[in-house]
């Protein structure tokens, strides 16, 4: 009976200590919670302390943001309003024709090609020039053998002939007046009626006239040429050498060469096609290039005292500086903003001219400038 008790003995205090031991993992359980909730606790007051000063510092960016473009806004509704103009690029063009109706016969240059001053450009082919200019040539040559005939006068054959004529016919004229002075005697004597004295009267005189032409172009071939004779036959030469002279400028419209250095631009026929006279063959550029530019009477002002212009070259992705040459004196209608029903007054444009500072590699004529230039 007594040994039961003492039995149970150690079977309670195994009981006690494992309630011990349960208590303290317990109690140590909790500490290790309530440390963990300290330290998340101190965490999240760490992360919220940033997150506000974070906030703090991006409001005040913000502000200064705002700030910042408050004042940029101000300054530049403060600063003068440019706009944009767009030029295009010009040059003058040469119109080459011909003066002679005429074929092309052969083309030198083709369209885009760089011409140098002098260089030829096409052939033509004129039958009419050149029967035109035999012509003249011949008649040079007549000119020129009646000038030098009156210049040396009659050859001494000629005058020796026309001098036995004259002597011939002053022979017949003293013959016929020792005739009628017979037959006078004769009709006085009444042997012969005074119709046969009237013809050898008609005959004497007929012979002295005769006698007196011979001896006029004797004297003529003798004498020589006048010196009416001597400018008629000058001057024809001086017509002959003129027609020359012309038929040769027509041979030389037949090759066309370029006038200064340009570039060809348009070829307005082939090889064998007929050209007409005073019609253009071929155009030429040059390669003086400039800007037209409009500028509106509201942006005159701003414009028409420099003396150059910056613009900006979209083809070449460039800019350059061009000066102002000329302003065109009457100005032309712009778009108009107002008119005169409303108070204001309608919008013209005038053209200035500009020339580029310095010559601008490839730069071609239909290029647009882009300026910018203050206005309203």
């Amino acid at each position: 009976m007594n040994d039961q008790p003492n039995d149970d003995v150690p079977e309670n205090n195994t009981q006690k200590s494992n309630a011990s031991d349960n208590q303290r993992n317990s109690d140590v359980t909790n500490n290790t919670s309530q440390k963990q909730s300290d330290r998340n606790l101190n965490n999240s007051n760490s992360n919220a302390q940033k997150k506000s000063k974070l906030k703090k510092i991006i409001t005040i960016l913000v502000v200064l943001i705002l700030l910042g473009l408050i004042v940029f806004g101000l300054w530049k509704s403060y600063q003068p309003k440019t706009i944009s103009i767009q030029g295009r690029v010009e040059a003058d063009t040469i119109h080459v024709s011909s003066k002679v109706p005429s074929r092309i016969e052969q083309l030198f240059v083709h369209e885009g090609e760089q011409v140098k001053q002098g260089q030829a450009l096409i052939k033509l082919s004129s039958p009419e020039v050149e029967a035109k200019k035999q012509q003249a040539l011949a008649s040079l040559q007549s000119a020129l053998a009646l000038q030098s005939t009156a210049e040396r006068g009659s050859q001494q054959e000629n005058i020796d002939t026309l001098y036995a004529n004259w002597q011939s016919v002053k022979a017949q004229a003293a013959l016929a007046e020792t005739t009628y002075q017979r037959g006078q005697t004769l009709y006085q004597q009444g042997v012969i009626s005074r119709q046969r004295r009237d013809q050898m009267h008609a005959a004497k005189i007929s012979a002295n006239e005769l006698a007196e032409a011979s001896y006029q172009q004797y004297a003529r071939a003798e004498r020589g040429s006048t010196s009416q004779q001597k400018s008629s036959a000058d001057a024809q030469v001086e017509i002959a050498r003129a027609a020359v002279s012309e038929a040769n400028a027509m041979e030389a419209e037949t090759l066309l060469h370029a006038p200064q250095d340009s570039t060809v631009s348009e070829i307005y026929g082939e090889t064998s096609e007929l050209v007409v006279m005073g019609v253009p063959i071929i155009s030429l550029l040059t390669d003086d290039y400039w800007v037209s530019l409009n500028v509106r009477e509201d942006q005159y002002a701003n414009v028409y005292k420099k003396k150059s212009l910056e613009g900006y070259i979209p083809a070449l992705d460039q800019k350059a500086t061009f000066l102002i040459k000329t302003i065109d004196a009457e100005g032309d209608f712009a778009t108009i903003k107002t008119t005169r029903q409303t108070g204001g007054y309608d919008i013209r444009s005038f053209k200035l001219h500009l020339e580029p500072e310095q010559k601008i590699p490839d730069l071609k004529v239909g290029m647009s400038v882009i300026f910018e230039v203050e206005g309203q």
